[in-house]
């Protein structure tokens, strides 16, 4: 880094427990395995580990909250571990993750700002305690709101849309609304769509995810509601053409597993119905482009049963860095109105328990479980992974990993 950083810290001794700061080289830092993204500092004695870890800038909170809590382990080698995070800016979401660190390692976070002096500012840990909740994100339209500013002829015709892949329900499709178009989906696969245009709207079906050519222009159709309040015939079967191809390569084993997934997730039955209840749809939509936490808070599964809202996080890849995320994206939605007035279809409110699951297979699971020596409170994460031949037989069972029993075994028979 262009930042002469040991140079700060000598000159704000007051800030940090520890002195005589020795950096990390970027030998170490790539034996290591951390980020190189970030600079690493350590000091303290033989039995309270410090170490330091600072950004210029930080485009991913999550890879910077990663980066420190390994390098805390790092240092730790079983003796206490104080880490501090030094950037010039942080969100709120990353200032609660930071209280959730726990076990060996505590956490503090440093405002580093260049222009001023001193230029270290030592975030109170009474910031944790700070209980208000803020605004994001918008509620999602449904049909009637969707279509308000549509012309009546158009409203009527999107009724019958409507109808149409109601119909299709039987066959796993789903709706998705955004402010300007609505998503007809199988799984992650969008199969067609409705768009506004002004005072009308246009629908397509959609096969971009599709690697042959010659079959995208085949199956590139637009629709219509002709004279006898039907959707043309050239339309409905290519859709139908296009979920009978879906369902082939589902059944032939060639979706890809977070496709697959989807499915599953998406449909709630069995075991996923008996331990969490029924799909609930995410009801919000960013209201501005900076709110990225919503769309990644879209990606999760969410169940509703007996009042109580369950929350879904699927991990596949990249365990540590998803763990990361997940762990910022659950402060979000304690801090936010995101959930406070949840409810279900009859309009009954529903109660998030603060837990998110984190879903995932056996191979990864000592991934994920390293995070319970990083956190306070292990409870808010569980761990549960999927059989080894789901992907054959489905999610007929899940395994809860947790500390204090790791043969649980939950099934939906």
């Amino acid at each position: 880094m262009s930042i002469t950083w040991n140079t700060i810290w000598e000159n704000h001794p007051d800030v940090f427990i520890a002195r005589n700061w020795l950096e990390c080289t970027e030998e170490k830092i790539k034996e290591n395995r951390l980020s190189p993204l970030f600079a690493y500092f350590m000091g303290g004695e033989m039995t309270l580990r410090v170490g330091i870890i600072a950004s210029e800038s930080i485009m991913r909170e999550d890879e910077f909250l990663l980066a420190g809590v390994l390098w805390g382990n790092r240092l730790s080698n079983g003796a206490k571990t104080v880490i501090y995070f030094v950037a010039p800016n942080f969100s709120s979401a990353f200032l609660d993750g930071v209280s959730k660190i726990g076990g060996n390692i505590s956490a503090r976070a440093v405002y580093w700002r260049e222009k001023l002096t001193p230029s270290l500012y030592l975030i109170p840990e009474k910031h944790q305690n700070n209980q208000s909740r803020y605004a994001l994100g918008e509620e999602r339209p449904d049909w009637k709101r969707w279509g308000q500013t549509l012309n009546p002829v158009a409203q009527q015709q999107l009724k019958i849309v409507n109808t149409f892949f109601a119909s299709l329900a039987f066959r796993r499709v789903r709706i998705k609304f955004k402010p300007q178009h609505i998503g007809f989906l199988w799984g992650n696969f969008e199969i067609a769509e409705v768009r506004r245009k002004g005072k009308k709207f246009e629908l397509n079906s959609k096969v971009k995810w599709l690697k042959n050519n010659e079959q995208i222009m085949k199956w590139q159709k637009q629709g219509w509601v002709d004279s006898s309040g039907s959707l043309n015939s050239e339309f409905c079967m290519v859709i139908l053409k296009i979920l009978d191809y879906l369902e082939s390569i589902e059944k032939e084993g060639k979706l890809r597993i977070q496709d697959l997934l989807a499915l599953w997730l998406n449909q709630g039955d069995g075991v996923l119905k008996s331990l969490w209840g029924s799909p609930w749809p995410w009801p919000w939509l960013p209201k501005e482009r900076s709110e990225n936490s919503v769309l990644e808070l879209e990606e999760w599964y969410f169940f509703q049963g007996d009042g109580q809202l369950s929350v879904i996080c699927p991990i596949f890849e990249k365990p540590l860095l998803k763990a990361s995320q997940s762990i910022l994206l659950a402060c979000v939605l304690e801090k936010s109105l995101l959930l406070v007035s949840a409810k279900d279809e009859q309009g009954n409110s529903l109660v998030w328990d603060g837990r998110v699951h984190w879903l995932t297979t056996i191979g990864m699971e000592e991934d994920l479980r390293r995070w319970y020596s990083w956190l306070i409170d292990l409870d808010k994460f569980p761990i549960w992974t999927l059989p080894e031949n789901w992907q054959d037989k489905g999610i007929h069972e899940l395994n809860c990993r947790t500390l204090l029993n790791h043969s649980l075994m939950q099934d939906g028979s």
